[in-house]
């Protein structure tokens, strides 16, 4: 695998490629025609051509090499390596790209994999990472939980079909956390972002959705139950707990 440092001189390379001054003429004449240019080509000058044409045409194929070979090598990439902000980059236009860029599902895979990255991580005793690894999943999850939040908000009187779709994906990433965790001998602590975004998220949550349930007057006993524990969640402060709750409970049936 080449190194950035390699792939960069490799690209510099590509500008020393200049046109001569008969490749011109022949560029000229395709457009304006011969009579325009009044001049007619020499053999010297259908070699010139033919020369840069093929170095224009190996030069791109080089890049596209260049180009290509580095994505798929940084699909492997893990936080704290040289190619992980290619892998980003490349994850966010994929998004763009299949329209599901900034939506909450698509946040929560994003979440899901950089708990893969974690566990990659401990397997192959790269502690020295795991700090950024760490990073890039909690800011992974607040930006999901953030999405989450905004759409209920914004529909408050959906808010319990909202986060019962994005529910699956979040309690598959619980799970996983749970694991990542109990392996590397660490407490699992909800909404523990740095800036505090996460537990904002959260409140949000848990406001629309106790206001959505107390709306709805066809609660089984059991999600009657349910919601009384989430409401006490709520007004211990213990946002995120509230919404783990939630997503195990008969409410998310």
């Amino acid at each position: 695998m080449k190194s950035e440092k390699e792939v960069i001189n490799q690209i510099k390379l590509l500008k020393e490629i200049k046109p001569d001054a008969e490749w011109v003429y022949l560029a000229k004449a395709r457009i304006m025609g011969h009579e325009v240019i009044g001049q007619r080509q020499s053999l010297t000058g259908l070699i010139s051509n033919f020369v840069f044409q093929y170095k224009v045409a190996f030069a791109g194929m080089l890049l596209v090499g260049i180009v290509g070979g580095t994505m798929v090598a940084a699909q492997g990439a893990l936080p704290g390596e040289p190619l992980y902000a290619l892998k980003r980059v490349a994850e966010k236009g994929y998004a763009v790209v299949t329209g599901q860029n900034d939506t909450p599902i698509a946040n929560l895979h994003l979440a899901a994999k950089r708990l893969e990255e974690i566990n990659l991580m401990s397997q192959r005793n790269l502690a020295k990472n795991l700090s950024a690894a760490f990073y890039e999943y909690k800011s992974a999850k607040a930006e999901a939980k953030k999405e989450v939040a905004a759409l209920v908000r914004k529909n408050p009187s959906k808010a319990g079909e909202i986060v019962k779709e994005a529910g699956s994906a979040m309690k598959e990433i619980d799970s996983q956390e749970r694991a990542v965790y109990g392996v590397l001998g660490l407490e699992q602590t909800a909404s523990s972002t740095a800036d505090g975004s996460e537990a904002v998220s959260d409140k949000v949550i848990i406001e629309s959705l106790i206001d959505y349930f107390k709306k709805n007057t066809t609660l089984s006993e059991d999600q009657s139950k349910d919601l009384e524990q989430v409401k006490a969640l709520y007004d211990s402060e213990n946002y995120g707990q509230a919404v783990d709750y939630y997503l195990n409970s008969s409410l998310n049936k």
